[in-house]
Parts: C-alpha cells; structure tokens; sequence
C-alpha cells in the first residue's frame, strides 16, 4: 500500500487526498487550523464530477507526528498550501522529517511561477514533481468542499532536466491517482502548463479580487471588459514567448481560457485571490502576478496593465493583513 503525506488540508489538499485515498493509498493528513474538526469527522467533498463522498484520512498536527506513525518511508509527499513568499522556506524545512529516504518523491501542488524553487534547496536526493491542476473546489462549511467542472492535473519533473531520471516516479505516482479516478497526464516540461495557466490564473485572479465581480459577472459589466481581459492576457502570453515558451504559449491558449468562462454558468466562479480577498486572508500575490511581473522586467517586456493590477493588488493584500 503506497504510503502519502498531505502537508496543506485545504481544498486543493482534501481533493487529492480524497482521490488518493480512493485508489487505496494510506493518506496521512497534517491539520492545523482544521484539526479537530478532521480528527473528529474526517472530511466531506461535494463533487460534481466524483459525487457526494466522506472519508477519513489519518490526521496528524505535525510532519513529526506523521513520520512517528510508521517506520516506512513515505511514496510521496504532496504540498499544497497556498505560494507565499515568506513561508515557502517554512513549509519546506517542515518537510524535511519526512524527506529522508530517497524513495520517497516531493509533489508540489500550487499555483503560480517559481514555486518549487525553496523546496529545490531542499538536501535530499528524491524526485521533486511539480503539478498544476484546474480543480474549482471550495471549503463551503468546517471539514466540508464544494468541487465542481472539472479535475485535471498535469505533472512534471522540476527541473525539466530530469525527466528521464525519475520518470519511474511520475509514472508511479500517475497510476495511483488515475486508480482513484483523477485526470492526470505526464509532461516532460511542465513549466509550458505552469505558463499556460498562468495566462488565465494572472488575468483573472487579480481581476476578480480588485472588482469583487466573479469571470462570468465581469465580462458582462461593461462592453470594454471582454478586450481589456484579452489585452491582460496578452501580455502573460509575451512573457511566456520571451521566456522561451512561443511556440507552445499562443494566442490559441487565450481563446481557450476565454471560452472556458463565458461558458460557465452565471455567476461564473469565484478565483482563489478573491475568495481569499473576501476572507480577507493573505492573497498569492507574488507567485500569480508578482513573478510575472518581474520576469517581464528583467527581459524587458512591457505589461502595463499587469503592473498596474501587481501594484493595485499588492495595496490590497498588505491593507488586508493590517487590519488584522
């Protein structure tokens, strides 16, 4: 029986150790804010894809606490907390308990650029597999989400470089998630899906959390909403082409993510920053906008609006925190 560790118990977290969990896997989950209402009653996902599902992972408080539970090492261990800066290099020294043997893989679940860079510095010999997913999924009461439209995860070695070396891994860790149902495909770079979601994820994550209007709200505000959304979009997509990424980061990705929200039904969906923004917790500023931002500036690609939405958001975020 695969052995998984789950260090993020938030929505992205519980869909996969959920999906995990049904393939078999002994799903070992660290709680913090939500311990006791996971110890207590486990956790529920509400899918419309899956369907209605409880399930009872073990939970822990700690990575120490976990590792305590078994002498055997664990297959992979899955992070999925949200990108902020200051406590990636927290997260990551956390794990390291639980990074000792080389059989065991790290699987990097989040959103934004550059994030699998503080676990990089991490001195262990495993694989590192980097994962970008489009799965809406929402806490909509304690222990309780709300997943919906669709579950896709892409997964690749980071670097890209070595692939070949770990691909056993990726393989491994693909048949265990397609045995409990998920849509999973294996990239041999997975920075072009990383810049293939960022076109949609930068655009409109900071849109929605400024206007406080949902994709599908915002495109019908204005007759100007739907170009500007294009134009943003744009500028993601000059980034990619400077970075290295023309050929596979096109104007084609663009009309795809624009169809994808003008095909929702109303209201649309709600993006992590402005659920975030509306729980006034801390937004991923840096890893969604803030990282593309800067990699526009140091290769010399202008992106106005994408500046002015960093600057904007960034006002919001630090506002948000000084209220607390």
């Amino acid at each position: 029986m695969s052995r998984i560790l789950v260090f993020g118990s938030g929505s992205v977290g519980v869909l996969y150790s959920f999906l995990l969990h049904k393939a078999g896997a002994h799903v070992v989950c660290v709680c913090r804010s939500n311990y006791h209402t996971a110890q207590l009653h486990g956790f529920t996902i509400a899918s419309s894809v899956f369907g209605q599902h409880s399930f009872q992972p073990a939970i822990v408080r700690s990575v120490e606490d976990a590792v305590s539970l078994d002498d055997q090492p664990f297959d992979f261990v899955l992070v999925c907390t949200k990108a902020i800066p200051k406590s990636q290099a927290s997260v990551a020294k956390a794990l390291l308990p639980a990074m000792t043997s080389d059989s065991t893989s790290l699987v990097i679940i989040q959103n934004g650029l550059g994030v699998e860079k503080e676990f990089a510095r991490l001195s262990f010999s495993g694989a590192i597999i980097s994962g970008v997913t489009y799965s809406p999924t929402s806490q909509i009461a304690p222990g309780v989400y709300s997943h919906t439209e669709t579950q896709r995860l892409a997964i690749g070695c980071y670097p890209a470089a070595e692939h070949s070396k770990h691909k056993e891994r990726l393989f491994s860790l693909s048949a265990l998630l397609k045995a409990g149902g998920s849509n999973v495909t294996i990239c041999e770079d997975i920075q072009i899906e990383r810049w293939k979601k960022l076109v949609g994820n930068t655009t409109w994550n900071p849109i929605c959390a400024l206007s406080r209007c949902r994709d599908l709200e915002l495109l019908n505000t204005s007759s100007l909403a739907s170009g500007f959304v294009r134009r943003v979009m744009q500028e993601v997509v000059a980034v990619a082409a400077a970075s290295g990424y023309a050929a596979a980061i096109t104007e084609e990705v663009i009309d795809v993510q624009l169809l994808r929200s003008s095909a929702r039904e109303w209201p649309g969906v709600e993006p992590s920053m402005m659920a975030d923004m509306l729980l006034s917790n801390r937004m991923e500023v840096e890893a969604i906008v803030g990282e593309v931002v800067m990699i526009a500036k140091a290769l010399d690609v202008d992106t106005p609006r994408l500046e002015t939405m960093y600057v904007l958001l960034s006002g919001l975020d630090w506002s948000l925190q000084a209220q607390h």
